[in-house]
């Protein structure tokens, strides 16, 4: 025999044959966190929030320096609503205050004037330093050393190819040899250079 239907029970009989399906008193909501001392989060999260934001910025100076300011600025002023991501709220306030301070030395620079750019070409000098200039030097003269340790027939194989640019076909016949012995006379000069 099938069950009684509900709609006919009582209802002090329903719960019998159903579970209980009342819904259940809801929670209270969690009280929001207290407010958090956003510049003891930073200095507490400092070495962190450096390395992501030179990550982000590729200068750990200018890290350092937005870091130091997003200190100042938060202790200025506190945000209006509670906070549920306070590393995220104190990393782009970081970001925020980079893209302004690079703004900031953009238009210092006036990189959006064509004219200070030519100015900074004129100032900044393209001319190799003397610290450049006695490397390069020095360079050379170990080069000069290195080449004349080579016997001759290398030396002059090897300038030929690398200083004349000359074929290795037009280096054999100029010395009268084969192709291969100026591939293998080549292959001890560049050894005895290293």
């Amino acid at each position: 025999m099938p069950p009684p239907s509900l709609w006919r029970l009582p209802p002090e009989r329903q719960g019998l044959l159903l579970p209980d399906l009342r819904v259940p008193q809801a929670e209270p909501a969690p009280k929001p966190p207290a407010a958090i001392d956003l510049q003891a989060y930073l200095e507490a999260h400092y070495a962190r929030l450096h390395r992501r934001l030179e990550r982000h910025l590729g200068c750990a100076d200018l890290a350092s320096e937005c870091l130091h300011d997003a200190w100042l600025r938060l202790g200025e002023r506190q945000p209006r609503a509670e906070l549920s991501n306070p590393d995220a709220y104190v990393y782009r306030v970081a970001c925020n205050l980079a893209m302004d301070s690079l703004r900031a030395r953009r238009r210092w620079l006036g990189a959006d004037d064509a004219e200070a750019d030519a100015d900074v070409e004129v100032i900044a000098d393209g001319q190799p330093g003397p610290e450049l200039i006695a490397e390069a030097r020095s360079e050379v003269a170990a080069v000069d050393r290195a080449m004349q340790r080579l016997p001759r027939r290398h030396q002059s194989v090897l300038l030929a190819l690398r200083w004349h640019e000359m074929s290795r076909q037009e280096v054999a016949r100029r010395h009268g040899v084969s192709v291969r012995k100026i591939d293998t006379a080549l292959r001890q000069a560049l050894g005895g250079l290293r």
